[in-house]
């Protein structure tokens, strides 16, 4: 094999909630496999410091909750301008061949930077979707005030996105809303989901359904948001007489009989996955999702998985192949429903549970689709050097 000419390439990653380990799980990949040619520096842009933090964050008492403080466009300027210190400070020092930053957040102030360095911009929506959900608009006044609200970032996520070589959805919803509201063309976009090393995503015990009393699992930061006081309620409602339940979170929860909590349970440790390897199904109840890691996380260790329809819920399991969608106006007793059909069934929970797995080898491998970013970040460095006559541009030239 020819060796590559080796490109240096930052890595900007939005450091939050699922964004954690997006970016970050191909920066590793990246440097364990040299023969790519990439030279990642990874450059976590939140948190932010402190005095960054206090600007972002700033607000005026009774208007953040319509929006009205302007908070939501406040961060994202604020976290973009630090964004864009942190760039050029890395410029300063040594040459940089291409960028890549997850999400538009942190790239909207980067569209200068994108017309010098070949930038390729990962999200997993886009505003036009997020302005669409409880994202933007917590309550229905705070709806009314969106338009006003995201003026002041709309404008600059149009002009990162123009100035972009590629342009990447973790999903194909993404892909389509930046087509159809963005109107931008095919051949600057693609789909790059979060992906897992699955030679360490996988249940090495006997399977779902194991002998012994079966376990549901629920895991989630945000105990709330995710549904757990839904799942709690369809507990209550006849399950606690056929499963236990473990609840994986970093709230504070008050546990009735027959539910566990676990808190402080690190991602990898033994003991999250011995909650894995345990579980006879997942619930996935959440009401709000740009996407939902965790589900692929739940395929990879061939878990059963029934799932409220957010972010990506509806491209896994639409189909029911893989796993059972719940209604969009999901029920406690909706819920209930589905997890028992899953108990009594265990035949067919875990074919839906092989399915799930197959399709997260076929789509979300971490090697597979490291090779497709590195693909993609070597065509827009060539087509910069291209544009330029052959030449790179240099450094703070």
């Amino acid at each position: 094999m020819p060796q590559l000419p080796r490109l240096t390439v930052a890595f900007l990653n939005e450091n939050a909630l699922g964004h954690r380990s997006y970016l970050p799980r191909f920066v590793d990949e990246l440097q364990r496999r040299p023969e790519l040619g990439i030279d990642p520096v990874r450059i976590d842009v939140t948190p932010l410091p402190p005095a960054w933090a206090r600007r972002a964050n700033f607000s005026v008492r009774g208007l953040r909750r319509f929006g009205l403080d302007f908070h939501l466009a406040r961060w994202r300027r604020v976290t973009s301008a630090w964004a864009l210190r942190q760039v050029q400070e890395l410029r300063g020092t040594r040459r940089v061949d291409a960028v890549v930053v997850n999400t538009q957040s942190v790239a909207l102030d980067l569209a200068s930077v994108a017309r010098e360095v070949p930038t390729l911009v990962c999200l997993d929506a886009t505003f036009e979707q997020l302005r669409r959900s409880p994202w933007f608009s917590l309550n229905r006044v705070a709806g009314w005030f969106t338009p006003l609200t995201l003026a002041p970032i709309r404008a600059r996520e149009r002009a990162v996105f123009a100035s972009a070589a590629r342009l990447i959805g973790w999903s194909h919803a993404v892909v389509d809303s930046l087509a159809r509201e963005y109107g931008v063309k095919a051949e600057r976009l693609g789909v790059l989901p979060p992906s897992l090393d699955l030679r360490q995503w996988r249940r090495t015990g006997s399977g779902p359904m194991r002998e012994g009393r079966p376990e549901i699992l629920f895991v989630g930061g945000d105990f709330v948001r995710k549904g757990g006081p839904l799942l709690l309620e369809a507990y209550a409602r006849g399950l606690a007489s056929m499963a236990d339940l473990h609840v994986v979170t970093e709230t504070a929860v008050t546990p009735p009989a027959g539910v566990r909590v676990h808190r402080g349970l690190t991602q990898g440790s033994p003991a999250w996955c011995e909650r894995w390897e345990r579980a006879s199904v997942f619930a996935f109840p959440s009401r709000l999702e740009t996407f939902g890691i965790v589900l692929l996380e739940a395929m990879a260790f061939e878990v059963p998985v029934v799932a409220s329809p957010v972010g990506v819920a509806t491209e896994l399991f639409g189909d029911g192949a893989a796993g059972w969608l719940l209604p969009p106006e999901v029920r406690a007793e909706d819920l209930r429903e589905r997890l028992v059909e899953v108990l009594k069934d265990p035949d067919a929970a875990s074919a839906r549970a092989r399915c799930g797995r197959a399709r997260v080898e076929r789509d979300f491998d971490l090697a597979t689709n490291t090779v497709r970013l590195a693909d993609w970040v070597r065509e827009a460095a060539a087509a910069r050097r291209m544009e330029s006559g052959g030449v790179s541009r240099a450094v703070g030239a």
